[in-house]
């Protein structure tokens, strides 16, 4: 049945109340298009979870505990063994995965190149695209020039990108908070 509780003041709410009822569950509320959109918001996280978690594990983890405990050529090794099967998954899967879901949630939320600069929404956005781009291009450059960098160069790289992988981790809680 078709509530109207509140009278309509225009055709859009009438047409917003006819859609609430029609295309939610009758007992829940809950439209298939927000599970669509819980599943496609999950997958983003759990990409980055992934991405950023494994930042933490290699940075504050193995690699300190292979420094202390390991021989030099060993450590070597098992990190560029592990940066490697990282680098792999990450451009096979997480970066995609990152980008399109990201794109997507950010459609989702009605988000343009001129709503970028304009809300407080799409400035945090936009923030938080520089950062990805950022996170990204020094992993790259990280996994491309490991085997050419001082072992101290590479711990700095990874540092960085490390932090700014938190930032970018941060700017989302801020858009979670945020009218979208």
């Amino acid at each position: 049945m078709l509530s109207r509780s509140v009278p309509a003041n225009s055709e859009v709410e009438f047409a917003l109340i006819v859609e609430k009822n029609i295309a939610s569950d009758p007992v829940s509320g809950i439209s298939p298009s927000l599970i669509g959109w819980g599943v496609v918001r999950f997958v983003h996280l759990l990409a980055a979870i992934f991405w950023v978690g494994g930042q933490l594990m290699l940075s504050v983890i193995m690699m300190p505990l292979l420094r202390r405990r390991g021989e030099p050529a060993l450590t070597r090794e098992l990190a560029a063994g592990v940066g490697r099967r990282f680098g792999t998954l990450t451009v096979a899967g997480l970066l995609p995965l990152l980008v399109i879901t990201g794109l997507a949630l950010a459609w989702h939320h009605h988000m343009t190149l001129a709503a970028l600069g304009h809300t407080t929404y799409g400035m945090v956005l936009g923030a938080k695209m520089v950062l990805v781009v950022a996170v990204f291009v020094l992993a790259a450059l990280h996994g491309l020039a490991a085997r050419r960098l001082t072992p101290q160069a590479g711990r700095r790289i990874a540092l960085v990108t490390l932090l700014l992988s938190l930032g970018i981790v941060a700017l989302a809680a801020v858009l979670a908070e945020l009218p979208g």
